[in-house]
């Protein structure tokens, strides 16, 4: 961690929250009873001082559970230096392609489809009226194709007119993460820091990542994730501050 994790916003920051507790005549041992953070982390907040903790993430956590049991509204102090992360921050969702930009894609490809098809068709002489009327059925077929397209909003709507089911095929080494509530989380391979991430309520997080790796997560039950498919339990083995590191080794 940086030396510098104290600023002159943070320190203000910090009064406010021990103007709160005092106000509600409370000392720090009992906020640290009643919240299960522990006191050194309650004091860095108060002081305005984050060298204490181990990373963004984590300060970033208990700064908000802090803040929700004082009831009071604070920003999170700018002490983080962005250019110093080992990773920036990944995309919440896998992206998707706007359906209407699918069907453009659609209907492009049939369209170059039939003028393929219509010149070769004409590249052979027609030497009588059964390869005319082959020809045109042809040609209908492939355009009631585009009309079925343009009548249907979507690829998926092709498809459940066909009542065929096609199942999504994850990639190799995937691991998703989807949250019900705000979370910390950080991806380490071979100790080396790859992602330190806060996420909300609905995100979904999605990494290729490579056994030996490690995932560390807190408030354990706002997330449940796969990787390659089967089930990561990440609330057993949770410590009292809903923390747990689940290791994937190479076995």
């Amino acid at each position: 961690m940086s030396d510098n994790l104290k600023s002159a916003n943070s320190a203000k920051t910090g009064i406010i929250f021990n103007d709160a507790r005092l106000d509600q005549k409370l000392t720090i041992d009992e906020v640290s009873d009643k919240t299960l953070i522990n006191t050194k982390f309650i004091k860095a907040i108060e002081s305005g001082d984050y060298t204490d903790f181990p990373s963004e993430g984590f300060a970033r956590a208990y700064f908000i559970k802090y803040q929700n049991f004082l009831n009071i509204q604070c920003e999170f102090p700018s002490i983080y230096v962005q250019e110093n992360r080992k990773d920036q921050i990944v995309k919440k969702s896998v992206p998707v392609f706007n359906r209407s930009f699918k069907k453009f894609i659609i209907v492009f490809g049939l369209a170059f489809l039939i003028l393929v098809v219509s010149i070769l068709l004409n590249s052979f002489p027609v030497k009588d009226s059964t390869q005319k009327l082959e020809k045109n059925i042809k040609e209908e077929k492939l355009y009631e194709l585009i009309e079925i397209v343009n009548t249907n909003n979507t690829f998926e709507d092709m498809q459940a007119s066909t009542n065929s089911t096609i199942e999504p095929v994850l990639p190799a080494n995937n691991l998703q993460l989807l949250f019900t509530k705000e979370c910390w989380v950080e991806i380490y391979s071979k100790d080396i820091l790859l992602v330190s991430q806060l996420f909300n309520e609905g995100d979904v997080y999605n990494k290729i990542i490579q056994k030996p790796y490690k995932v560390v997560v807190g408030n354990v039950e706002a997330v449940t994730g796969t990787y390659n498919g089967i089930k990561i339990d990440f609330i057993t083995n949770a410590n009292r501050l809903n923390v747990n590191t689940i290791i994937f080794n190479d076995e």
